[in-house]
């Protein structure tokens, strides 16, 4: 993982990703925005499970069903 990422705030990332997903639930999946925001948030996730992977952050526990 780059150095960059050493100084992320990864559960205020992870809240930002809340509210992105929250964001597409209410648009059409398959518009150009729709598309584009589950691109943002396929890399957040991708970011999130390395940063997981290396001890760097803890997913919290899931209060949101």
């Amino acid at each position: 993982m780059s150095q960059a990422l050493n100084n992320v705030d990864w559960d205020l990332l992870h809240q930002q990703k809340l509210v992105l997903l929250e964001m597409l639930n209410s648009i059409a999946h398959d518009s150009p925005a729709g598309q584009a925001l589950f691109g943002i948030i396929h890399l957040l996730d991708a970011l999130q499970d390395e940063a997981a992977e290396d001890g760097r952050w803890k997913f919290p526990e899931d209060t949101h069903t």
